[in-house]
């Protein structure tokens, strides 16, 4: 995972945050899920990241680098009761192993729903408000 300051990562966060909800804004048959899933994805990855952070600076605790979203919603939960309280179950922001000839990579899953994505937006606006709280 990447050591930026939390205030590096919330403003990358915002940014693909505002790029998602651009995307939402359109009538729903023009809405390109892809992109808005994708930047929606981000966002939520990078305000946890920048949660953890936080959390992890408070607690004189180092991160271990590249954690997933999962590990990030994990870690995060251990640290506030806030991130606890989010019903993260039905966020489906999942990589699928693709085994290769020589290596493993990694296919992404992605929403095509357009309420499924703002279902997600509207976790990584929740997860910025706390994320936001902690930082102050």
């Amino acid at each position: 995972m990447n050591q930026s300051k939390p205030e590096q990562l919330f403003k990358e966060a915002d940014q693909f945050l505002e790029s998602a909800n651009n995307e939402l804004q359109r009538p729903s048959q023009d809405v390109v899920t892809y992109s808005a899933c994708q930047s929606t994805r981000l966002a939520l990855y990078k305000f946890l990241n920048a949660l953890a952070v936080i959390q992890s600076s408070d607690k004189n605790v180092i991160l271990e680098p590249d954690l997933t979203l999962d590990q990030l919603i994990t870690f995060c939960s251990q640290n506030s009761k806030e991130i606890r309280d989010i019903d993260f179950s039905s966020l489906q922001c999942s990589c699928v192993p693709v085994i290769n000839d020589e290596d493993q990579e990694e296919q992404m899953v992605y929403c095509t729903s357009v309420k499924k994505v703002q279902y997600c937006a509207k976790l990584a606006k929740e997860v910025k408000e706390i994320a936001t709280r902690e930082m102050n």
